[in-house]
């Protein structure tokens, strides 16, 4: 298990981003309720002192008719009474929420950051809620809905609020609108966007392939979205099993919503957040547009609570630090040298497990992609093999069959949830498994895998669905995956392509294998919190029998770091035996001090390092003079991965230069850091 030690005090609401899931009264679908899933909406600091406690909030409601008569459904909060610190007014916040939900689920959050000194507004986007129209599915409707709020709050002299200083923050939906309406030319101070990517819609439908939530999304009950004729066409769509509705589908769907080309005309400030996990949209939406974002900007990618993903309580903590500091200095003109540190923040998922999640491992980087970067490319190979040199024999292959009951459609597979005597009986789950070698080092995975495949098909379609998995011991873990469906094949034609898939940051472990499993139902043990029995994308339901070729062209390249620079050539052992004693895998195999991040830092920063053996080990800030200012660890601990916070105002510490000193058997060893007030 990974130990950790926290201190300071996690400020973070969890606001729900997504409703039940149920079928269109019109489809008979029974798709399975779901717990509604749940994103970490900041709460922003407190208005710097001077200040003037807020002693209540108010709060109305009103509409807002818009330019096509459609009327939202509105809520404010503000503080019964202005602050003579703030001659302009209080800041404003504009809360947006996720797809199928509505404003009431905000107003608890949207109080309690009115009583922090901002006054705060959220509404229900079109088709949601108790607001009026039908909803567009995320798209420039209501960017354009979202700028005509912002024309309103901007206009509200009642609250008090400064117009000159806005920001709006939301996740999936409620972070997509914002970044969409920014680039359309909104003007605000900044924007927190959350689960969000400007290819979002090319995400749902990626590599030919139909993600679940994709289906979920538009096919709630009216009493969760109503929707236009458009998007009830795309359900309709997605049953089908016609060609020509596909290429509808792909016509349409990023229509008016991916954005990527409007990128860089936005020029307001942005923190942007993704979920590696994320169920809904790879994350590299956002890391294909860094090049075109030149606005002030940070990124974290890593453990976002929502859509799937796994969550850190060590990440939690990070964050509180991360959006303070931007908020400080953006709202309030507070230098704190944001800009002057590094831009991208991301964590990696790693052994051990924590509750049956991944540990996350914090890093960052001025760069991307990072610095060290090489591609390690893998071959697979018969016997279910997966090595760094191609096969040989250019015919040699295996075979995955695709074994469907003419009568199944995605209806009837809907329905069933993708489980259970009917459906087993007429679909027929087949795969094919390759595993490499044991690692000699950690490997530093960070970015887009990227699927090299050489097939044929006796079907006019094929789906081929690649699960990445670490394999510790008798466990493994799935980390991300590679979809494909080709739908255009041409029957018993030798074909290859190359296709990219969910980008992630994921550290392998010395001692462990990866393992690759090939499958035509894209289901696996680890989905089940959150997609039940129901696979992440579509299966294809036509009948028929693939082959993969293991040649130069049928591979899996990975983006990788080598952590231990000492040891060179082969990244596998070429004997396992000379493995066997380590005991535990997961386990780190060096002593290491990371730098703490942030730094220079306000009032909190993280510290991280692992101890490879039982160690008794302290951790001491000191300061310049070498006077011992705070104990932070002073304990036996097991071999593992830690984390510690340093909480400045704990110690009354004051802004200067310090440094921290670990003692752990006969490792010692000095870093630096600094506070700024």
């Amino acid at each position: 298990m990974k130990n950790k030690i926290i201190f300071g005090l996690v400020l973070i609401c969890a606001v729900l981003i997504s409703g039940s899931i149920k079928a269109q009264d019109n489809t008979s679908a029974k798709i399975r309720t779901k717990n509604r899933d749940t994103y970490n909406f900041p709460k922003l600091p407190m208005v710097p002192s001077p200040r003037m406690s807020v002693t209540s909030v108010i709060k109305q409601d009103f509409t807002i008719t818009l330019r096509d008569s459609v009327v939202l459904d509105c809520s404010k909060f503000y503080p019964d009474m202005p602050n003579p610190y703030l001659p302009n007014g209080y800041p404003g916040v504009i809360m947006c929420h996720g797809y199928g939900d509505r404003k009431e689920t905000l107003e608890g959050f949207a109080s309690a950051q009115a009583s922090y000194g901002y006054c705060v507004y959220t509404y229900s986007m079109r088709g949601q809620g108790n607001s009026g129209g039908l909803s567009n599915l995320i798209s420039t409707t209501e960017a354009q809905d979202l700028m005509e709020v912002v024309n309103y709050v901007k206009k509200d002299s009642q609250s008090g609020i400064d117009s000159s200083n806005v920001l709006i923050m939301g996740g999936s939906q409620g972070g997509i609108i914002p970044y969409m309406a920014l680039c359309y030319g909104m003007n605000v101070k900044t924007v927190i966007s959350a689960l969000a990517s400007p290819e979002f819609a090319s995400s749902w439908i990626e590599n030919g392939s139909i993600k679940m939530t994709f289906l979920w999304t538009i096919d709630y009950t009216p009493d969760t979205a109503r929707y236009s004729p458009q998007v009830i066409a795309m359900r309709n769509w997605v049953y089908s099993s016609s060609p020509d509705k596909w290429d509808s589908l792909t016509y349409w769907l990023p229509k008016d919503r991916n954005f990527t080309n409007l990128v860089p005309q936005n020029t307001i400030p942005i923190l942007l957040e993704n979920a590696w996990q994320d169920k809904f949209f790879n994350a590299s939406g956002n890391l294909n547009t860094i090049p075109l974002l030149t606005s002030p900007k940070r990124y974290y990618f890593g453990a976002v609570r929502g859509h799937g993903g796994d969550y850190s309580l060590t990440e939690d903590q990070w964050h509180m630090n991360f959006f303070n500091e931007w908020f400080f200095f953006w709202l309030f003109n507070i230098d704190n040298g944001i800009l002057t540190r590094p831009k991208f923040h991301y964590a990696y998922t790693s052994y051990p497990e924590t509750s049956g999640m991944w540990t996350f491992v914090h890093d960052s980087s001025a760069v991307w992609p990072p610095n060290g970067m090489t591609n390690t490319v893998l071959y697979f190979k018969p016997n279910g093999k997966l090595e760094t040199a191609p096969g040989t024999n250019q015919n040699a292959n295996s075979s995955l069959a695709n074994s469907v009951n003419k009568n199944l459609t995605m209806l009837k597979a809907v329905n069933e949830e993708f489980t259970g005597t009917t459906f087993n009986n007429q679909f027929k789950k087949a795969s094919l498994v390759f595993q490499t070698p044991v690692l000699a080092q950690d490997l530093k995975f960070v970015g887009t895998p990227q699927i090299g495949i050489d097939y044929s098909s006796n079907a006019a379609e094929c789906q081929f669905n690649y699960q990445i998995y670490e394999v510790n011991g008798a466990k493994s873990k799935l980390i991300t995956r590679v979809n494909y469906t080709d739908r255009k094949n041409t029957v018993n034609s030798r074909k290859n392509t190359v296709v990219n898939g969910l980008s992630h940051g994921h550290i392998f472990r010395a001692g462990n294998k990866i393992k690759i499993i090939i499958t035509n139902l894209d289901t696996a043990p680890d989905d089940s919190t959150f997609l039940g029995t129901n696979p992440h994308v579509l299966p294809d339901l036509k009948n028929g029998t693939s082959k993969i070729y293991y040649t130069n062209k049928s591979y899996i390249n990975l983006p990788v770091q080598t952590v231990n620079a000492n040891i060179s050539g082969n990244i596998f052992l070429n004997d396992e035996s000379e493995y066997t004693e380590q005991t535990d895998a997961s386990a780190p195999r060096e002593f290491r001090l990371s730098q703490n991040y942030p730094n220079p830092f306000n009032p909190s920063t993280t510290i991280n390092y692992s101890i490879p053996q039982n160690s008794f080990v302290t951790l001491k800030i000191y300061d310049i003079s070498g006077k011992e200012i705070a104990v932070l660890v002073n304990a036996q601990a097991n071999p593992g991965y830690y984390s510690v916070v340093l909480n400045a105002d704990s110690y009354k510490m004051s802004s200067g230069i310090y440094f921290y000193k670990i003692t752990a058997g006969n490792y010692s060893e000095v870093k630096k850091l600094i506070l700024i007030k």
